[in-house]
């Protein structure tokens, strides 16, 4: 489990940046990894159990891992693939969050 995890997922959702849209998505990523020097970004999905992901841009499209299951899960979609991955879904319903980077 990625040592980030347990903060997005207990963060007051006042303290999250929502997340609008696939290039909203991408952008998010790649300032993650410029600005901070790390491979991908992760994101949280509202709701009661917030699920939190790892999302890693990719020449394909996205790396997506779920940080926070016993058992790996990690795929890889583009970013018309990403309407029926679970951050797809959330994405479109309003309920995709990450945390601010540090200034």
């Amino acid at each position: 489990m990625n040592a980030t995890t347990p903060s997005i997922r207990t963060a007051g959702m006042q303290h999250l940046l929502l997340v609008r849209s696939v290039g909203e998505l991408e952008h998010l990523v790649k300032e993650s990894e410029v600005l901070t020097g790390n491979a991908g970004r992760t994101f949280v999905v509202a709701g009661a159990d917030r699920p939190a992901y790892q999302v890693h841009a990719d020449v394909a499209g996205f790396q997506i891992s779920r940080l926070d299951s016993d058992l790996p899960h990690q795929w890889l979609t583009t970013a018309p693939e990403l309407a029926s991955h679970p951050i797809g879904h959330a994405l479109a319903c309003g309920l995709l969050y990450t945390e601010p980077l540090a200034p």
